[in-house]
């Protein structure tokens, strides 16, 4: 538990023991839900990026679109 839940949980005005409880399962909950990574797919890396066509000049730069 991270010291902030700790001193809520310390702080909190709590009528019972079943509202502290109720209070730190969803503390815990968001704590582990924020841990969560989300990773996206993977790409191919010899596909085209992009959707427009450019022409390329002398030196090899895309300079306008076609």
């Amino acid at each position: 538990m991270s010291k902030t839940l700790k001193t809520s949980l310390a702080l909190g005005k709590f009528t019972d023991v079943h509202q502290r409880g109720a209070w730190k399962r969803a503390c815990i909950e968001a704590e582990l839900a924020s841990k969560i990574v989300v990773k996206t797919p993977q790409r191919d890396k010899n596909a085209s990026r992009g959707t427009a066509n450019y022409v390329t000049n002398d030196t090899g730069t895309a300079s306008t679109q076609a």
